[in-house]
């Protein structure tokens, strides 16, 4: 038995399954197709609802942070200026008492200057710091003279406490009865000047005598 017949028409026959094998090929595609776009669709919608939403929410936090930051910046700019304004009136009345200050020393070296010419041209008195040690001044007056001479008649030692800017009163040239009253009066009050005036009324009435 002959396999192919002689009236089978093998052209035809092969086309024929070349065509339905196509249309079968053509019609899974585009099934697979629609279901794969179909997919794809579905996924990128529920994707973007969530990127959407997720992105909105995260967008309203960053705001809201940008917001407090913002606002805490404030607050700090508006602190720093008010401790800037502050500083600069303490600065502003610092410089105003400063130059108070410079006048009134000022004033007052003039006046001890003045002061200072007048004893020594109508008191006829010399003093001068005659030595200095850690926390202590000897001061050295000398009666009825505008410098200093050779004796040491008429003449008064203090010692000064630099700390306290205490007096006391240490030897006295010529001695006086009044002494010891005088150096415990003044250990007491710190009245320097009555206690010099005191001791060259002393001393006056010794040279008074003396005549």
């Amino acid at each position: 038995m002959s396999i192919i017949e002689e009236n089978w028409n093998i052209q035809y026959n092969l086309k024929r399954i070349e065509e339905t094998s196509y249309l079968e090929f053509e019609s899974k595609v585009e099934s697979i197709h629609d279901n794969f776009l179909g997919v794809l669709e579905n996924g990128f919608k529920l994707k973007k609802l969530n990127w959407s939403s997720n992105l909105t929410h995260n967008h309203d936090d960053e705001l809201k942070s940008l917001i407090e930051r913002n606002k805490q910046m404030r607050q700090d700019i508006d602190k720093k200026l008010e401790e800037f304004s502050q500083q600069k009136i303490q600065y502003e009345n610092y410089k105003k008492d400063q130059r108070l200050l410079s006048q009134e020393i000022k004033e007052t070296h003039e006046a001890f200057l003045m002061a200072k010419k007048y004893y020594k041209k109508f008191l006829k008195m010399y003093y001068t710091i005659e030595s200095k040690s850690p926390g202590k001044q000897t001061i050295y007056v000398q009666f009825f003279t505008e410098a200093k001479k050779e004796s040491e008649n008429y003449s008064v030692r203090l010692q000064k406490d630099t700390k306290s800017g205490c007096y006391h009163l240490s030897s006295v040239t010529p001695k006086i009865t009044d002494f010891k009253e005088l150096q415990k009066k003044l250990d007491e009050t710190n009245d320097v000047p009555g206690a010099l005036c005191c001791i060259r009324q002393a001393f006056i009435n010794i040279k008074t005598n003396k005549k």
